[in-house]
């Protein structure tokens, strides 16, 4: 009985400290809706392929290169994608696909999100900034710009409609 109680609690404690510990871990929000296609994550990958081979302006330039550091920040378990835009306002934007390993292996849906958004200009000194480092009118405008400019024709790729859905 004793044993019992130790165990529950030891059980307790871990499981609250493990929680703490990941919601402190520096997560990515995300700068407005997930976006859903009714595909598979393959099937989409292949469509921003085809996406960067067709409009290789969309690709990180040399000169930002040095800005792709998600990997030495510890987010190399997420799969990203990055797209760039050179038209004022000059900048990058961090799109992952979004859900665990089940999530990702379904066949019949994914969904990616905007994460953080690089420009050159920003002042705060960060070199990407989070949802939570943005005005709601740069967030509109990012949603907007991306839904234009890639969303419009990954759905040309894919031959499916995105549609959005809170995270």
């Amino acid at each position: 009985m004793i044993f019992k109680k130790r165990a529950r609690w030891l059980i307790s404690i871990t499981q609250f400290i493990a929680c703490g510990l990941i919601a402190g871990c520096g997560t990515l929000g995300a700068i407005g809706d997930g976006i859903y296609f009714s595909t598979s994550k393959k099937k989409l990958e292949i469509a921003i392929d085809s996406l960067y081979s067709n409009h290789p302006e969309y690709k990180i330039p040399a000169k930002w290169n040095k800005y792709n550091d998600w990997s030495k920040a510890g987010y190399d378990f997420l799969e990203s994608r990055i797209f760039y835009f050179k038209s004022d306002p000059e900048e990058m934007y961090y799109i992952t696909f979004i859900g665990d390993s089940v999530a990702l292996a379904d066949t019949s849906k994914i969904a990616i999100g905007i994460r953080a958004v690089f420009n050159e200009k920003n002042i705060t000194g960060k070199w990407w900034l989070a949802a939570d480092d943005l005005k709601s009118k740069d967030k509109e405008r990012i949603e907007k710009r991306f839904d234009d400019e890639i969303i419009s024709k990954l759905e040309l790729y894919t031959k499916k409609k995105a549609s959005k859905k809170s995270l």
